[in-house]
This record gives C-alpha cells, structure tokens and sequence, in this order.
C-alpha cells in the first residue's frame, strides 16, 4: 500500500480517508428525507469536506481541527448564553423514575466499585488538581435543585441534583 496507508494505534494498517468516496456517502445520507434541514446540510457537508484533508492516524491535523471546532463552539455557547442564568426547575412529581441509564454495558453489568478504594481524579486544565475521595464529596454541600437532562442522544429527563461542580473545581 506504500505511503497510502500508516499504522493506527492497534499496528494495523489504516487507509488515509478518500475524499471522493466520503463526500459520495455524505450526499446519500443528506438527501434522506430525515436530514432536509438546510443548516444541517451544510454543516455536515462543510464538516465532512474539512476533514477530508485530515488523516485518521495524524494526531497534530484531527488535534488542530478538533480545537478550532471546540473554541468555535466556545464562542457560540459564549453568545448565545448567559452564564449567571440556571437552567429552569421543576417540582419533585415531575422527577422522571426511573432515572434512564445510559452506558456502553448493560444494567446487569454494572461494575462494582470499591468505595473505600474511590478516588475522582480532579486533574488536566485546571488549577486545583487533586484526588476526592467518597466521604470528601459526601461532605461538600449538596445542592437540591431539580433540572431536566437533555442528552446529546435525543432523549432528556428530570433528576435531582447533587454536589455542585463549582465546590469541586
């Protein structure tokens, strides 16, 4: 395959993305009926063109592209926004039971966690980078505040609240 293909992370072989055959597939799945809205079109076409020109296996190009997306989508959040502004309440009859799991293992398949062995690792961009154990996070003030969860997956419920990221961080 010579300089057409690299070795991913497993050692096997990976084949730089073909540009031809990816945008093929985009125009298939943009003309389904389900994906009609225009913005979104454009967004995934103009998404799927920039990363034609990134190689799966080159860290430093998809690292580069990623970041420009995240800071893009920083400014945005930033406009749209208001960071002082909570997220509306609701009362506790309306707390959705139960509580959806959304996992990559089954419910069954739950491992065990060691409690007393628990540690959250607080650490990468942050100032305060330290290890939490349970009783630590049990002792930070608890926060009651009943929000509605909108998963990325399209589906949401109410829930509770617990220890607030800001008492962490």
């Amino acid at each position: 395959m010579g300089d057409q293909s690299r070795r991913g992370l497993d050692g096997k072989a990976s084949r730089k993305l073909d540009r031809r055959s990816i945008l093929q597939d985009a125009k298939r799945e943009l003309a389904m009926p389900s994906r009609r809205l225009f913005g979104k079109q454009l967004l995934t076409l103009g998404g799927l063109s920039m990363l034609t020109g990134c190689s799966l296996t080159d860290d430093d190009s998809v690292n580069r592209f990623l970041m420009a997306v995240s800071r893009l989508n920083d400014r945005a959040q930033a406009f749209l926004f208001d960071p002082t502004q909570l997220a509306p309440t609701y009362m506790e009859a309306q707390i959705t039971r139960p509580f959806p799991f959304n996992a990559y293992y089954s419910i069954d398949d739950v491992p065990h966690v060691d409690a007393a062995a628990y540690r959250l690792q607080l650490s990468g961009l942050v100032t305060g980078k330290r290890s939490w154990t349970l009783p630590e996070l049990y002792a930070l003030p608890h926060a009651e505040q009943i929000t509605r969860h909108i998963c990325v997956e399209g589906w949401s419920a109410v829930g509770r609240g617990a220890v607030r990221r800001s008492a962490i961080f």
